[in-house]
């Protein structure tokens, strides 16, 4: 048993956890090495800016003093005295503030009378005669046409430096040179940038140009490009792991096309790792120590959880959704722990199953029988409006066109009213249906009052609640201006304000209101009358909130106005 527990449970738990160690091991070195790649990116990038920076000074430079001032490029082709030779020295020196060194070679193609001494000068302003010298960067950088590039040159101390060179176009011939601006003095500005990380010992930062020329390093570490297997020279950037004699190196490589220069961080692996794989060895240890602890304690374990376990699968195999089954009597222990109180839960879980899936059942039955009341109350509106149709076409033509209107208009009040079952329609459709209303009230009490109608324009795009305004009418007619004997007066509005449509239903009939039992039973305290208005203003505020609704406000000279508000929403 004891041999069996070893060879089947320690046995693998270590061989996995020694597998486990060596991934993470190489997972670990992959992260340090994406992590320092992604480190020598971003400080290539910033030495990238520098460069950068120092090639837009140069263009600005050039173009300041020779390409966009005619007069400044005479004066820079022309100097004959030394006061100008100073004064261009004095310039150039203003440009070098930033500890570079500005130096502006310029061909004496002309044979143009020029001041000796520009010819044995080593920085400023210096003119290369046809018999003088040419520096070494000099026909590489005519190639390049103006482009401009960073390279290694020598001083006139000896010393090598890191210099962007260019050459200057003739601004009327641009396949011709007329000299060459140099800022010299770069790792000055460089140096900033590449000792921004603190280097562990033997390391080093290390950059190269095009020609695999080291411009300028940083670090105690010394290397040649030699130690780079050929796959990693030719890739744009990435990071490759070395062995040395007794360690290993990480080599992080970053490339800028911009200036076809090469950052490479080398740094021993153990100064960042340091000393994991013993560390690794001791978790092992102490992760088979623990192991065997726990594992004893599993094995009482398992025999308190295994059968209750497997009784609780066995329930849900049996079980099926919307039969009876018997879970059998929970023993009290059961009752008590972790598996009775699973056990409980899933008993109620199946009983509330059972009744949703009756209750389903229930909605269904009802949903059928749902649609075949609505089957048939469609049938009903489509014989009800042709017979009217019918009535409507009769009348015309027996020449009642009095009662061919009013059933027309009857029509239109049921179409409307019942809209196909949509509980929310147009403005424009609303008012169509209030004023076939009002229109068969007119002539039910013809002559008794009039109506005004103040509609604005564009009102009808916006949506609202059906059968609103109809009861605020009937209202104002039979309860204020229906026996005025023509002096009645009704108005309907309908606008817009802000973010709201206004409705307002006016009259200037006589009787006094009660006001505050108007409102009472708008708001539902009075449930015994006015069924009309109550409904209305339950209906807008199921549809928009408690914020809109219907109020009413007694008018100046007698009279009341009837007040809607709804939200404005423009129908789709």
């Amino acid at each position: 048993m004891i041999l069996a527990f070893c060879l089947f449970i320690i046995g693998p738990f270590l061989l996995v956890g020694w597998y486990s160690a060596s991934r993470t091991s190489a997972t670990m070195k992959n992260e340090v090495g994406k992590t320092m790649l992604q480190l020598v990116k971003q400080n290539h990038a910033t030495m990238e800016n520098t460069m950068s920076s120092a090639r837009d000074k140069t263009v600005t430079f050039l173009d300041n003093h020779f390409f966009s001032n005619p007069k400044q490029f005479a004066f820079w082709t022309h100097i004959s005295s030394i006061s100008e030779l100073s004064e261009a020295d004095t310039i150039l020196e203003r440009w070098s503030s930033d500890g570079t060194e500005y130096t502006l070679y310029l061909e004496n193609k002309g044979e143009q009378p020029f001041p000796l001494n520009a010819l044995y000068k080593n920085q400023g302003l210096i003119y290369l005669d046809q018999g003088s010298p040419y520096p070494e960067w000099a026909e590489q950088t005519q190639k390049e046409k103006g482009a401009g590039s960073i390279r290694l040159a020598t001083m006139s101390n000896g010393q090598s430096t890191v210099s962007f060179t260019r050459s200057i176009l003739h601004p009327g011939k641009y396949d011709e040179s007329i000299g060459f601006l140099v800022v010299s003095k770069l790792e000055v500005l460089l140096t900033k940038n590449m000792v921004s990380v603190q280097l562990p010992p033997n390391a080093g930062v290390y950059l190269f140009d095009d020609r695999d020329e080291l411009l300028m390093q940083a670090g105690t570490g010394t290397m040649d490009l030699t130690e780079l297997p050929e796959n990693m020279r030719n890739q744009t950037s990435g990071f490759y792991f070395a062995n040395s004699r007794n360690h290993q190196d990480l080599y992080a490589i970053s490339n800028d096309i911009n200036f076809n220069t090469r950052l490479i961080y080398k740094i021993p692996l153990a100064s960042i790792m340091g000393n994991q794989t013993d560390f690794q060895r001791m978790i092992m240890v102490m992760l088979a120590v623990y192991l065997l602890l726990v594992l004893l304690f599993v094995l009482y374990l398992l025999r308190n959880i295994i059968k209750p376990l497997a009784k609780l699968v066995m329930f849900t195999r049996l079980y099926e959704p919307g039969r009876p089954f018997d879970f059998g009597n929970l023993s009290s222990r059961a009752s008590t722990d972790e598996f009775g109180v699973l056990y409980k839960a899933f008993i109620r879980m199946t009983g509330r199953l059972n009744d949703s899936i009756e209750e389903n059942y229930g909605m269904k039955i009802k949903q059928k029988e749902q649609e075949l009341t609505t089957l048939h109350s469609q049938i009903t509106p489509h014989l009800l409006y042709n017979t009217l149709d019918s009535i409507y076409w009769y009348a015309l033509e027996s020449g009642n066109e009095g009662v061919g209107s009013m059933v027309k208009d009857l029509s239109k009040l049921l179409r409307i009213g019942l809209s196909k079952g949509k509980s929310i329609i147009s403005t424009s459709e609303e008012l169509e249906h209030i004023q076939a209303y009002i229109r068969l009230q007119m002539k039910r009490y013809p002559g008794n009052f009039e109506v005004f109608w103040e509609i604005e324009e564009g009102i009808g795009a916006y949506t609202m609640p059906k059968v609103l305004i109809q009861p605020l009418v009937e209202n104002a007619i039979f309860h204020g201006i229906q026996s005025m004997d023509g002096e009645g007066h009704l108005w309907v509005r309908m606008r817009r304000s802000a973010e709201d449509v206004h409705i307002l239903v006016e009259d200037n009939g006589f009787i006094p209101v009660n006001l505050d039992k108007l409102q009472s039973i708008v708001h539902g305290h009075l449930q015994d009358k006015g069924y009309g208005i109550r409904n209305v203003h339950q209906r807008i505020q199921l549809h928009y909130g408690e914020g809109y609704g219907l109020s009413y406000r007694l008018r100046e000279g007698g009279g009341l106005i009837a007040h809607i508000v709804i939200p404005a929403q423009p129908s789709e």
